[in-house]
């Protein structure tokens, strides 16, 4: 079910979540929410991210070439990997040759940031990956 409501932004910048929003999404004190803000169609979304406290999300940049298959294979990696992305967005650098994938998930519990790179590399035959901290 989907509620709507028109809520109103303080003077400090901050909106309440109504409760019966939260308790139907499960959201509590200190549940973290992801923020995605488009500006060019002027839409804020708000999404609870289930993510432990002592998890912090990252950032992953990874070019792979624009062919059929190759995100697909890239985001197969990822669930290989027990890693449970948040949000991701990909854009075609050139035609039929370059594309990047960013997205935002946990940090892995069980694999360094260099695993992972080489990891994607390989089995996921990504061109490149860079890794970032998520603020």
């Amino acid at each position: 079910m989907k509620e709507v409501r028109i809520l109103q932004i303080d003077n400090r910048g901050r909106i309440v979540i109504p409760y019966i929003v939260r308790k139907s999404l499960g959201v509590t004190t200190n549940s973290q929410l992801m923020m995605v803000a488009d500006s060019e169609t002027k839409e804020i979304k708000i999404s609870p991210i289930g993510l432990a406290q002592d998890r912090k999300p990252i950032k992953y940049r990874i070019k792979m070439k624009d062919v059929p298959g190759s995100l697909g294979k890239i985001a197969t990696t990822f669930g290989n990997l027990g890693i449970s992305l948040f949000y991701g967005e990909s854009v075609i650098i050139e035609k039929d040759k370059v594309a990047i994938w960013t997205v935002i998930g946990p940090h892995p519990k069980n694999k360094t940031l260099e695993d992972i790179i080489e990891i994607l590399k390989k089995d996921g035959n990504a061109l490149d990956v860079e890794i970032s901290p998520f603020e």
